[in-house]
């Protein structure tokens, strides 16, 4: 009997089976129901069952369901000129792809060829996607296994990880090492070798790593001193997420490349983009061809969704509404870490955020150590199993415990997801801390 291989997990029997999705809420085949605390995989920004999006993506499967990417279509202009309308001034230039990986393979293709250097710079902790060359940007252990085959000319640095800072600064004395460090690197590379700068707008699946006030600005000026390009990759943390349309922009940051998907059409139908200075593109190539494209580029599909989602953030203030419930997230996470020694620490932007769990909240040692398996893994599955048991969707990596529900969630709704996590956190606490730091 053919059966579907699961990603990133270990192959087995098939998990949870979903017949129904409203809000943010999914419906099992046996009936139950589990608030999506994770919104999948931070990509259901909107919620799930959103008729404004399915009846959009009917309308355009009624008309044209696929044309080749080099004509037109009403979706493709439609789609166009709504990102238009929130993206920073001077980007204005859009390739849509199928996905977020692609588009990062792109934003990458395209640094190199018009700056005509090799190399790009990535964070250590960091994700970009599970193609050949956005697996290889990423930091992320995933790309271990397949480091015997990885894309060549990308540079890694050093995250500015404030709660466990490489250079053991103290946040009230830092002297922002993690920013000479980058320029450092660049430096012993070989400023002239460097296309691009990537980071996420904010971070995402390593853990939510948050920048120090004004690393992006500073960012962008060592950038700028180099002539290296500057690529946010807000596949995760746009559209809303963080509390903007664009992460980067709370920094008060313009980058050169914008690489976009998962809320672009929350999930809906796949899809993924980049969004460029017009500078890159014009007049070169007005002259040569455009070495970017994919069959499904700008799917008609996909732009009618993207559209219908772009309309119902703006109808419904989403943006606004994740950037008012920081507060609230933050609040409920402080309760927590003041009720349960495993948490060392918390950290949020908008809707994007994560518990970080210790054995000992002293020496911060992680319950569960980063990229451990076997029998160190062990509390993390606990954790996630109990969760489910409880009613919640969660994602749990290493000693992280994300939350980042729809931004349709209400507070309320916040307020039971915390509710749910302290009942499980009271006996994991028992069962883990307890034991582990008497070790």
């Amino acid at each position: 009997m053919a059966q579907l291989l699961r990603p990133w997990s270990v192959q087995g029997p098939a998990g949870l089976r979903f017949v129904d999705g409203r809000g943010i809420w999914l419906t099992a085949a046996d009936g139950r129901r589990y608030i999506d605390m994770c919104s999948q995989l931070m990509a259901v920004n909107l919620g799930h069952g959103d008729r404004r999006v399915t009846d959009a993506v009917g309308r355009q499967m009624a008309q044209v369901s696929y044309v080749n990417p080099a004509y037109e279509t009403e979706s493709r202009a439609e789609v166009t000129e709504r990102l238009a309308e929130i993206l920073p001034p001077g980007i204005d230039r859009i390739l849509l792809t199928t996905g977020g990986a692609e588009a990062v393979e792109n934003a990458i293709k395209l640094a190199r060829i018009v700056t005509g250097r090799p190399k790009i710079i990535t964070r250590y902790r960091s994700y970009h996607g599970a193609t050949a060359a956005a697996i290889t940007a990423s930091g992320d252990p995933r790309r271990h296994p397949t480091a015997a085959f990885e894309t060549p000319g990308i540079v890694r640095i050093e995250d500015p990880y404030c709660y466990r800072c490489p250079w053991h600064h103290h946040p009230e004395t830092c002297e922002l090492e993690c920013l000479a460090h980058v320029e450092r690197i660049i430096t012993l590379e070989g400023p002239e070798t460097i296309a691009g700068i990537m980071l996420e707008g904010e971070s995402g699946t390593s853990g939510c790593i948050k920048y120090p006030l004004g690393y992006w600005k500073r960012i962008e000026s060592i950038a700028r001193k180099y002539g290296i390009l500057l690529i946010a990759d807000e596949v995760m943390s746009g559209f809303g997420r963080c509390g903007d349309w664009f992460a980067v922009t709370r920094h008060g940051v313009t980058p050169d490349i914008i690489v976009m998907a998962k809320g672009l059409t929350s999930g809906y139908v796949p899809m993924g983009g980049i969004a460029v200075r017009g500078s890159l593109i014009f007049p070169r190539f007005e002259q040569d061809v455009l070495p970017l494209g994919l069959t499904y580029a700008a799917h008609p599909l996909g732009c009618a969704a993207a559209t219908a989602c772009i309309t119902a953030y703006q109808a419904d203030g989403l943006i606004e509404r994740a950037a008012a419930l920081e507060a609230v997230v933050l609040a409920q996470m402080d309760s927590l870490k003041r009720k349960f020694d495993c948490i060392g620490d918390y950290r949020t932007t908008g809707l994007l955020g994560v518990l970080e769990l210790v054995s000992d909240p002293k020496t911060k040692n992680p319950i569960v150590p980063w990229n451990a398996y076997g029998s160190e893994a062990e509390p993390g599955i606990w954790l996630n199993r109990r969760l489910v048991e409880a009613g919640l969707l969660p994602i749990v990596r290493w000693n992280y415990l994300f939350i980042a529900p729809p931004l349709i969630i209400t507070e309320p709704e916040l307020a039971e997801i915390t509710g749910r996590i302290q009942t499980v956190f009271t006996e994991f606490q028992d069962r883990y801390l307890t034991r582990i730091s008497r070790i």
